[in-house]
């Protein structure tokens, strides 16, 4: 378990990377900037949400239910305040570069889910 959390985890961080490398190239600081932010907004809660289950690994099916539960509302929540950061503190927010990375770093898992079938 711990091995696949920290591979889609890891996964994201490089297509994070990738594509806000790919957004300075192309498009120049200020999109690659929003694609970086977009990407770790995505990243930041996934990470939470393996810490939370890597901590309770070997523990009983009702406790890891909750654990899962709560995990999944602290990412969902984290998310939030994230995206309500970056929308009150970045002056020069491209919204598509955010986005477009936010999304292609949630895909990651789905994929990783169809490549690995045991994530």
């Amino acid at each position: 378990m711990i091995h696949g959390l920290m591979a889609v985890v890891g996964l994201q961080v490089l297509v994070a990377c990738s594509i806000a490398v790919v957004f300075l190239l192309a498009f120049g600081f200020s999109d690659a900037k929003s694609a970086a932010v977009g990407g770790a907004i995505a990243v930041i809660p996934a990470a939470f949400y393996a810490w939370r289950l890597i901590g309770s690994r070997n523990a009983l099916p009702d406790r890891m239910f909750r654990v899962h539960i709560a995990a999944e509302s602290g990412k969902l929540a984290l998310t939030f305040v994230l995206f309500g950061v970056t929308f009150a503190w970045m002056k020069d927010v491209s919204v598509i570069p955010l986005f477009a990375n936010y999304i292609a770093v949630l895909l990651v898992y789905w994929l990783a889910l169809i490549v690995f079938k045991r994530v």
